[in-house]
This record gives structure tokens, sequence and C-alpha cells, in this order.
């Protein structure tokens, strides 16, 4: 390999890992990819070109609905899978059958795929095996992505195709062919089960896609106001929501505005989740606590007063979790966030870092607001249910039936 290929390669490596620098050109960043991208375009995206097949079986006029869902893959901790493993587990207590297809394969076998859902997830009966031709049928077949969707629009054996949305994924890309293929998916026909209001207003407005809403609530097991802090009290605390990784958790916005408060308050304490030890360079001192189970995790969100969770599509589950520990949210204004948080809940603030900086701040020096937001976050939270959620849901998939039945009271 010739230096100045590797030199393009680190270039590029470094643009991946960091973002493009202002002073970055342009130029050089297209003539690295060109060095770099020797693929088979269409070996790597001929699933994109499949055709469709429309549902063929009859809607069932009785009984239990057998659910047929599609997901990439089974990673050992994904915040999406917990909401479609809970739904499924919730499903099959009410008699429902479920059957989970991937499509990525499966490092070890079905029963070991199943243990692995329930050691980490939800403990589930439903059957778990790769993609196939062999697709059993079903009264209700669930895609969960973009790759997903269109493999659920060559199932023919199915009576209907559903789309379970939890983000508007096309906005994870640059505009351009990824872009095009996510967008794409909501006009397969399917019918949207979306988290929150948001997407579902945008899937109707842009896509005229039948949509219906669940919203969110939290682990009660898990998260709550009393129990053990894992960090000693005495200081005040700013927790940071940190993914580095993921450009819609807005990172470098979140850096910055923590930055500002360091510099008014420095005996503040920062602690940030979501980013591994030693992964990052910070202009402050900062507790990252690495990897954490869900009790130690509640254990760090009672340790703090006041999180910064950015969210620049759809919100996570993290605001409902860290107002029924006790935490003030500050988070950024828009639909996207607003579907749930209000400024009775949480100190919602213009996406730039002065504004959030000075959010924070604000909470941190005035008790009475801060105690104000934590009481009402707090009830909010604990007002919600997960059980009149997932009814929402499977309202959704009987909604279409002939003869809709409640197998036993619930909800």
């Amino acid at each position: 390999m010739s230096s100045r290929v590797a030199r393009l390669i680190r270039q590029w490596r470094l643009l991946r890992r960091r973002g493009i620098l202002y002073s970055f050109d342009a130029s050089l960043m297209a003539l690295a990819r060109r060095h770099l991208v020797h693929r088979d375009v269409v070996r790597e995206y001929d699933w994109v070109l499949t055709e469709e097949r429309p549902p063929t079986l009859r809607t069932p006029r009785s009984g239990p609905l057998r659910i047929n869902w599609i997901i990439p893959g089974i990673p050992t901790a994904h915040g999406g899978l917990f909401n479609i493993f809970r739904t499924i587990h919730q499903l099959e207590a009410w008699g429902h059958p479920n059957r989970i297809y991937t499509l990525g394969k499966l490092s070890e076998g079905p029963i070991q795929a199943r243990e692995l859902v329930r050691k980490n997830y939800f403990p589930i009966e439903a059957e778990i095996e790769v993609l196939s031709d062999n697709i059993q049928e079903s009264d209700a077949l669930i895609a969960t992505s973009w790759p997903t969707a269109y493999a659920a629009r060559r199932v023919g054996n199915a009576a209907q195709k559903f789309y379970f949305v939890q983000d508007l994924e096309y906005m994870f890309y640059a505009p351009g062919s990824l872009y095009e293929f996510a967008r794409q998916t909501y006009q397969f026909g399917f019918r949207g089960i979306t988290a929150g209001s948001w997407i579902a207003d945008v899937l109707r407005r842009e896509f005229n896609m039948e949509c219906a809403v669940f919203g969110f609530s939290y682990d009660q097991h898990a998260y709550s106001n009393t129990g053990a802090c894992m960090l000693a009290a005495g200081k005040k605390r700013v927790l940071f929501y940190a993914r580095p990784e993921t450009e819609r958790r807005g990172f470098e916005l979140g850096i910055l505005a923590l930055t500002l408060v360091a510099k008014r308050m420095p005996d503040v304490e920062f602690v940030l989740v979501g980013v591994q030890r030693r992964s990052v360079d910070l202009p402050f001192p900062a507790v990252i606590p690495g990897v954490l189970s869900f009790s130690e995790l509640g254990a760090v969100y009672r340790s703090c007063d006041v999180a910064l969770v950015l969210s620049h599509t759809n919100l996570s589950l993290l605001p409902l979790e860290l107002m029924a520990c006790g935490c003030a949210i500050v988070s950024n204004e828009g639909p996207n966030t607003e579907w749930l948080l209000t400024d009775q809940i949480a100190s919602l603030v213009k996406a730039d870092p002065r504004s959030i900086g000075n959010a924070i701040i604000e909470l941190l020096e005035v008790d009475s607001l801060r105690l104000q937001k934590i009481e009402a976050g707090l009830a909010f939270a604990q007002s919600t249910d997960w059980t009149k959620e997932i009814k929402a849901i499977e309202s959704a998939l009987l909604a279409q039936s002939e003869n809709p039945y409640e197998l036993k009271p619930h909800g």
C-alpha cells in the first residue's frame, strides 16, 4: 500500500471518528472515499430491488393472532430491541403466539438465541430463526427497521403487514442512497405502529401512512427515586447522555454546553453515561462509569441533580427513567421532543450551547425551580404504564381483524 493511500485511509478513519473538521478540504474527503470504496454494490444491496408481494391470507375471524417479527439481529444491548421484546413478552402473556426472524446470522443456534434474549431482555417464549423463504404464515407480519421493511415487502403469506417505527431512520444518514432507501420504506403500504405521536405526524403528513401510536414508560423495578446512590452526596452533579458515535444525540453540542457550565460553576461534577472510559478528551473533569446494569444506572441517576438529554430525532426512554429517579431534565425543544416533554416537567431550550448551558446553571442555582421540575417529572413518570402502551399496540394489530377479540381482561 502506498504511503499516499495509507494517509488517505487514516484521514478517512479520523473523519468517521471525529466528524468533518471545519478546515478539512471536501475534495480530499471525496478522494479518500474513491480510494476506499471498492465494493460490489449490487451484491450488497440487491435486496433493495426485491419485488412486492401483497398479503394473501385473510384476517382472522377469532382467536389470538399469529405474529411474526423481522428484526435486524440480536445484539446484547439495544434500546429499540427492549421495546420490541417487551411488547412480545406482554403479547404472549395475552395469548398471542409470536415468532421472530432475524436478517443477520445467529452466532449460535435458535435455542441459544432465545436464551440470550431471555438473559439480556425479557423472558419470551417466541422461537427465533434466521429469515428464509420458509417463513411461516402469520396474521400480522411486523417490520422493525428499514432493512427489515424490504424483507417484509417480499413476504406474501401474511394477512396484514405492519411497521414498528421507533425513529425516522432516514434521518440517520446524510442525503444520499441510504437516506432514500430508508425513506422509501414508508411508502410500502404497511400500517405504522409508532413510538410517539411525532413520528406518526410526519409519516401521515409526508407519506400518507396509516399509523397507530404508543407512548413510553419505564422499568419501575430498575428506576425509582428511592434507594442507594452510587456517588457520594455533597456535590451538585450534572449527568449527560453522551453518545459520540450517534449523531442524533448531540454529543458535541452537549460538551460545549457543559464546558460553559464548568467555567461558571467549577465545583459542579459531571457524569457521562453512554460513553466508554478514555474514549473522549474532555475540557473538564468528569465521572465516566462505563457499562452498568439497570440497577447501577438507577443508583447513578439518583446521585445527580440535573440531566442533559439531547435528541435530534425521536426521544429515547432516558428522560422518563431519569425523572423516575428524581433528576431534573434539560433537553432541546422541538416537535420530536415535545410530544412527550413539556416545560412543566423539563427545561426545553434552543439547541445551542449557551441556551443549554444557561438552563443547566439556572436549575443548579435556583433550588426551588429544580425541585419543582423534579416533583412534576416524577409525578409524570409515575403516571405512565407499559401495560397500557402495549395494549395500544395490541389494539392496532387487532383493528383490521374481522372480529377483534378479548382473550381475557387486560389493560
